[in-house]
């Protein structure tokens, strides 16, 4: 039987200091609470639990060191959540690190396998 080469591959982008928690499932929970101002939104257009939303929020937030997200409770504004400075910043790195590492892939498995 001849050698065939493998069609596809995939690479997954994570970063973190001790626990990986970081990735694709957390960075878009951000995206979308960006462009809502609001995690019950966020979780709820992904198919997310609110648990399962603070959950991960929480672990990342814990191992990275500093908070993601700042939430407001309701009154006459009816309250919300947006990212922090610092949630904004990592999102943006993570966004194009993660585009970095898949366009150097892309080039990688072109070599090796097409």
């Amino acid at each position: 039987m001849a050698y065939k080469a493998p069609e596809h591959y995939h690479v997954k982008v994570r970063v973190y200091n001790n626990e990986i928690d970081f990735g694709k499932g957390v960075a878009e929970l951000l995206r979308r609470i960006a462009a809502t101002g609001s995690l019950s939104a966020a979780y709820k257009s992904m198919g997310m639990s609110s648990s399962k939303a603070w959950k991960i929020l929480r672990h990342a937030e814990a191992d990275l060191g500093f908070a993601l997200v700042h939430g407001s409770t309701g009154g006459a504004s009816g309250g919300g959540t947006v990212l922090t400075d610092e949630g904004r910043q990592l999102l943006e790195r993570y966004t194009a690190f993660d585009m970095a590492v898949q366009e150097a892939a892309e080039r990688a498995f072109e070599k090796y396998f097409k």
